[in-house]
């Protein structure tokens, strides 16, 4: 392994150690191969998947 792909699997580690100690509780990583670096980080209630309608507070299957 090259001294880059060590580097970039260090710098992954730190930041998922950083998500884990700040009290995270769920890590969801999308990986993009290429030079551009975007991080973001969406907060959400409870335990369900983030970004789905339970998430949103938008059920899509509740009756009214």
């Amino acid at each position: 392994m090259d001294q880059q792909a060590e580097q970039d699997i260090e710098a992954l580690i730190a930041l998922l150690d950083g998500r884990i100690g700040a009290g995270d509780s769920r890590i969801k990583v999308d990986v993009v191969e290429g030079e551009s670096q975007v991080v973001s980080r969406q907060y959400h209630h409870g335990r369900c998947d983030v970004g789905s309608p339970w998430a949103c507070g938008t059920p899509f299957d509740i009756l009214e």
